[in-house]
């Protein structure tokens, strides 16, 4: 375990820059200090980008203030163990800050949500608040005796005055919500537990864009074979009443390549609010090996991006601690984790955060400490002695002033506005603005004497050239609404086996260009019209003779964020047997491979099975070994699963949306990439179609009902398709 905690911090030590001096500054007063929204657009993934040259992203961590820890467990109710998986605020006039903290139970002792004040957060007192008695006396600064974790939300729509604050906290079955005049004096509110699920560790916030509640919690599924923590959201407009969470987060096979045996990754919790134009979300890593039963090991935090707050992003690369762990022998070598929410405060992100000084599972003690972020400083674009650049999409509603969040002390940055074609606005080119040579989160972008973007041009977009410069993020105004580009070609695979013989087989779509097919040992297109589904040929598979017999589609291992898998499928036997696979056959499916199963008799899967992003999805039971043709269809739509037999539904679920499908080799159709552990398919399959939209459920039923080629025939004609 040394090993790992030593390669955490050594992978993150280039990142450590010296802390300068920190200084107290005041929010806005009359917002919400828990509201971090603004017009800002953040180059944190590609959401923004329609082009980029010779730019590369890096992501930036915290820095870590010197006097850490800032606060400590020093009273006798506090039992020398505090953390802070709850919230920090500023004063509602916009001055100082406010803390709830918890203590870490120890035998028979109570946990406790405290509360503490600071004018500078560096310096806090802990109020004896007179409430609770704690030790056989009530000056202290108790504000729920038995509570765990606090997510403390200032409630900007509330008219009670008496009701101005909510509490959501973990009590013995369920997180109870409890609300507050003050955020100090709490009342339970009525049918507690509010919201169960979300484990023992969930976090809880008002969504201002959504003017909701949102929870992001601890749920536990299969992943790669193994059960893992991961991240579940639910959203309520009433906090007394949380619906299920869903799946939104797990591990992937990246998270698990320091793992062997039975170590893995684990997604512990994460941190996540409306952060400008998005949302961000602070992941917590927990590296877990399996020690006597007991789950060990380091927990660090991560980026993750939205711009839903439903679907994530992570990190592209090597996925980089963006608040790793301290050095070895420190306070916080163990774990760290992350508040609600950071805060922000002029050209700064200050964020608080616990430190433990050993791993999970491990007997330790917890303080809190304080890092500091440049204000949209999570990632950049940085261009070197090469000149980069970057073309944003389209952006309607971009109007007045283009500010800019660069670093461009040591080289220079320029913008030049562009018509929705591409084409340079005149005024506005290059050789017009003037560069910029400054390190500033809002630098004014000029064309001469012009200082605002050109009126009757949108959309529009932006072109970022620079040298020697990093691009955090730019302003254009409060209403910029950014413009899908024009969809390029969609993946389009169909094999109906017409007018094929032998080991060819034709794609009957080319939307994006024909795709190849490899027939593998005894596949071969079968031209006896009684073997076909529809038309006259179908494909063969299955021989005494060899040892697997299947057909890989070259192409197919981008699958993207939508696609449709379907076939016809008649089998002599009995056996579980692949509609899809892009499996190895050794382990169990991995998060970049997909598995599409079959179960003739459903004694081993109910009927069918997907396996997408290491994650199963089952039907209900489903019976088909009567050796007649059947339809069998996945749909994948950005994380909903939706599986079908002849046309009909039959089972559900959800998988992390957000990311696109990305796998590690190209589909197989009725057998793996290699042979693997269940028997050979034997029989036939017809109208093999892989397909990068998400069919619904009625273009299902046409496809069972009349064929993929009557589908595609009809689906021409529509007017929107000529």
């Amino acid at each position: 375990m040394t090993r790992r905690v030593a390669v955490l911090a050594g992978s993150v030590a280039m990142f450590i820059l010296p802390v300068s001096g920190l200084q107290a500054q005041s929010m806005p007063a009359g917002k919400n200090p828990a509201d971090l929204t603004g017009a800002w657009q953040l180059f944190v993934d590609d959401y923004l980008i329609a082009a980029r040259s010779n730019v590369v992203r890096t992501y930036h961590p915290f820095e870590k203030y010197a006097g850490n820890p800032v606060l400590v467990g020093d009273q006798p109710w506090e039992g020398g163990n505090i953390y802070i998986f709850g919230t920090v605020l500023a004063g509602e006039d916009g001055k100082g800050y406010r803390m709830w903290y918890q203590t870490i139970p120890r035998h028979d002792e109570l946990s406790s949500i405290l509360y503490a004040t600071s004018t500078d957060g560096v310096h806090w007192t802990k109020p004896n608040l007179g409430i609770y008695d704690r030790k056989g006396a009530k000056d202290n600064n108790v504000v729920l005796p038995g509570g765990f974790m606090a997510s403390v939300m200032l409630r900007p729509l509330e008219l009670d005055a008496q009701r101005r604050y909510l509490l959501m906290s973990l009590g013995k079955q369920g997180w109870d919500a409890s609300v507050s005049p003050d955020g100090i004096h709490f009342k339970d509110l009525p049918n507690n537990p509010a919201c169960k699920g979300g484990g023992d560790s969930a976090q809880f916030f008002w969504d201002p864009r959504t003017r909701q509640y949102v929870c992001f919690g601890k749920i536990v599924t299969q992943v790669d074979g193994m059960r893992r923590r991961c991240v579940g959201r639910t959203a309520t407009k009433d906090p007394t009443s949380w619906p299920p969470f869903d799946l939104v987060l797990a591990p992937d096979t990246f998270d698990d390549r320091w793992a062997d045996g039975v170590h893995r990754t684990n997604l512990y919790g994460m941190s996540a609010f409306a952060y400008e134009t998005m949302y961000i979300g602070l992941l917590w890593i927990f590296r877990a090996t399996d020690d006597e039963g007991y789950l060990v090991g380091p927990v660090y935090v991560e980026l993750a991006t939205s711009r839903d707050g439903i679907h994530w992003e992570r990190e592209d690369g090597d996925r980089p601690a963006i608040l790793p762990l301290g050095k070895p022998g420190s306070w916080e070598d163990g774990m760290v984790y992350t508040p609600t929410c950071p805060l922000v405060e002029g050209d700064t992100i200050k964020l608080f955060y616990s430190g433990f000084d050993e791993e999970h599972s491990r007997p330790m003690h917890g303080k809190i400490g304080l890092a500091t972020l440049r204000k949209d400083g999570f990632a950049s674009l940085d261009a070197g002695d090469k000149e980069g650049t970057v073309l944003t999409r389209r952006l309607a509603g971009a109007a007045g002033g283009l500010l800019v969040n660069a670093a461009a002390g040591k080289g220079w940055l320029k913008v030049e506005v562009q018509d929705a074609d591409g084409k340079a606005v005149a005024g506005y080119r290059l050789d017009d603005c003037t560069p910029l040579a400054g390190d500033g989160v809002s630098q004014v972008v000029a064309w001469g004497d012009r200082k605002e973007l050109p009126s009757g041009v949108s959309p529009l977009r932006l072109r970022f050239v620079m040298k020697n410069a990093a691009l955090y993020s730019f302003m254009a105004g409060d209403s910029v609404t950014v413009l899908d580009e024009a969809a390029g070609p969609v993946l389009a695979a169909l094999y109906t086996f017409e007018d094929d013989w032998g080991r060819k087989g034709t794609d009957k779509l080319a939307e994006d260009g024909a795709q190849e097919v490899a027939f593998v040992g005894g596949a071969k297109v079968d031209d006896d019209p009684r073997n076909s589904a529809f038309g006259k040929h179908a494909m063969g598979l299955g021989s005494e003779f060899t040892p697997i017999s299947t057909m890989e589609i070259r192409g197919t291992a981008s699958l993207g964020r939508r696609f449709t898998l379907a076939a016809m499928v008649k089998t002599a036997g009995s056996e579980l047997f692949r509609v899809f696979s892009s499996y190895s056959a050794c382990g169990p499916v991995r998060t970049n491979e997909l598995v599409f199963d079959a179960d003739p008799s459903g004694k081993i899967i109910a009927g069918l099975r997907l396996i997408c992003k290491g994650i199963g999805t089952l039907s209900k039971p489903v019976h088909f070994a009567d050796g007649k043709y059947h339809h069998l269809a996945a749909v994948y739509d950005d994380g909903l699963v939706v599986l079908y037999a002849d046309g009909d539904e039959v089972g559900r679920g959800r998988v992390p949306g957000g990311e696109p499908v990305e796998l590690k080799r190209n589909l197989y159709v009725a057998g793996d990439a290699a042979l693997g552990t269940i028997g050979q398919f034997n029989g036939y399959v017809d109208d093999v179609l892989v397909l990068g939209r998400a069919l619904s459920a009625q273009d299902i039923q046409a496809l069972a009902s009349n064929g993929a080629a009557a589908f595609f025939a009809k689906a021409a004609t529509k007017p929107e398709n000529r």
